[in-house]
């Protein structure tokens, strides 16, 4: 158990809720920071990416929240900062699945492949509505992030306010090649997140 998930527990218990709170992400969305104000005890664990609500089953008073954006731009986020190889361990972490080394591979190389090797869509697939949650859960669109926090902040009950940043990343100033590549990859991913509502609680 690291010092941010001791720290969290302490504090979630000193605000007198009844539950805990777990944020898990498709990463590149901004749910580090925000993960942090809601005292989520998922940061920086194994479970911080966790590819199906499935892996919660067993754990009692618990509160979910899932948290996914454009994948064009989370993609380029996760490499912007030299994230790749630790990502794609951190997705297929209790899948049984060995995942291919990321490490020194650039965005053109990824994307010349042609192959989600992160897993994202599928993770995506399963959080919001294939695979049924075994506790309450909140969906939560990074694009849609600013017009529903306060949502967000209830369903966690968290009272601070919590400031949107704007992301770094835009897969609209790529060059061309990047462009193509992210849409022959994630384009599909990309239609069903553009379709999901900002907030969404099951």
């Amino acid at each position: 158990m690291n010092r941010y998930t001791i720290l969290h527990r302490a504090l979630g218990s000193v605000a007198g809720r009844p539950y805990e709170c777990k944020l898990v992400s498709v990463g590149g969305v901004g749910s580090t920071a925000l993960g942090r104000h809601v005292w989520s005890t998922n940061d920086k664990t194994s479970y911080e990416h966790s590819f199906s609500p499935a892996v919660f089953t067993g754990h009692s008073k618990l509160r979910l929240g899932y948290m996914y954006g454009d994948p064009y731009n989370a993609v380029l986020s996760v490499f912007r900062r030299g994230y790749q190889d630790m990502h794609i361990r951190a997705m297929h972490r209790h899948t049984g699945i060995t995942p291919p080394s990321l490490a020194k591979v650039s965005i053109d190389e990824y994307l010349e492949a042609g192959i989600d090797q992160f897993g994202l869509e599928a993770q995506f697939d399963r959080w919001v509505g294939a695979v049924p949650a075994p506790c309450p859960l909140i969906l939560i669109k990074y694009e849609g992030l600013a017009e529903g926090i306060g949502e967000v902040l209830d369903f966690f009950a968290v009272k601070k306010p919590f400031v949107v940043r704007p992301r770094k990343s835009s897969w609209e100033t790529q060059p061309d090649n990047i462009r193509r590549g992210l849409e022959k990859i994630y384009g599909s991913m990309r239609e069903k997140v553009l379709a999901m509502p900002a907030i969404k609680v099951i």
